[in-house]
């Protein structure tokens, strides 16, 4: 799969001319976005032709109200990762601008036709782009008929009884519940980053931990413990504990993730590490005692071996 910066560096690319183009914000790259993409990957291969995904390098709310951003439910790495892995050729990551929130649907999908002369175009049935939204897929298939493409439509997917959204995963996400916005995702909801030093009370309790940040600006689960997996820089794989929050048993003010790793010693310092979360153990607490916090993580570590069993 080859990235392309934005829709002006891809004029060279005569491959993607004629190609089947699908295009979204695609946060989170979740079941829904995925099957979308995989609707545009098979009708490409059907016509032998390129397939693309149009998408914004960062979220349209970024720009359009700041102040309403919401956190990223993956990296721009993640994201690549899943959507190299559905087959896709191309993917194109326009920076989202003020002069794009500002430029008419007429003239957005001029510079997409001009650039991809696409054969068909797929899109999410709430999809809209364009100055006002105006860019509904009903625009779309109106425009199509007049600039020679074919439109599909694709229905929101329904999981558990509610519509897909990234909206209901990060509201999973904000209770706890990692086991259905998992399933939603079509993966566990991970989180990567560079492990810190940190207070080191989990070694002294006989618990040592890799300590992250939560990244800023990405979603992070509720505070609580949970089972995870935990991918090592060396590509090793080993199950744990992580407790995400401020340690209140020992009154702090940092959130952390704090993840024990099960059956394993050696310093992870400075080593990057990526935390998948599995299910949730339990809420976040404040033990009378460091013993009986002690005594609540040898519990933690028993359930999630049973989990992982």
């Amino acid at each position: 799969m080859k990235i392309v910066g934005r829709l002006s560096d891809a004029q060279n690319e005569m491959a993607l001319r004629g190609c089947i183009v699908a295009v979204g914000t695609f946060d989170g790259v979740h079941i829904g976005h995925q099957a979308l993409i995989s609707r545009a990957v098979s009708l490409a291969l059907k016509a032998g032709v390129s397939c693309v995904v149009f998408t914004f390098r960062n979220h349209p709310m970024s720009v359009l109200a700041p102040d309403r951003v919401p956190p990223s439910l993956s990296s721009p790495e993640e994201r690549r990762c899943v959507v190299a892995s559905l087959g896709v050729d191309f993917v194109i990551e326009e920076p989202f601008t003020k002069e794009l929130a500002l430029l008419p649907a007429e003239d957005f999908l001029s510079r997409l036709v001009e650039t991809l002369d696409p054969r068909m175009v797929v899109v999410g049935e709430n999809f809209s782009f364009g100055a006002g939204g105006r860019g509904t897929p009903e625009f779309l298939a109106a425009k199509g008929k007049e600039m020679g493409f074919h439109v599909e439509k694709m229905p929101l997917l329904s999981y558990a009884g509610k519509t897909v959204s990234s909206t209901r995963i990060r509201a999973l996400l904000s209770e706890g519940d990692v086991r259905l916005a998992g399933e939603l995702l079509g993966r566990p909801f991970s989180m990567a980053g560079v492990v810190v030093h940190g207070d080191e009370r989990g070694r002294t309790l006989g618990f040592p931990t890799a300590n992250l940040l939560p990244p800023k600006g990405e979603a992070c689960p509720a505070n609580g413990a949970y089972a995870v997996r935990v991918v090592l820089g060396s590509g090793e794989e080993k199950i744990g504990v992580a407790n995400v929050g401020s340690n209140p048993t020992f009154d702090g003010n940092e959130r952390r993730v704090e993840t024990h790793l099960l059956d394993f010693s050696g310093d992870l310092y400075g080593q990057d590490i990526t935390v998948r979360f599995v299910e949730r153990l339990r809420a976040e607490k404040k033990f009378p005692s460091p013993e009986a916090l002690v005594g609540q993580i040898r519990c933690d570590e028993q359930k999630a071996r049973e989990i992982f069993a």
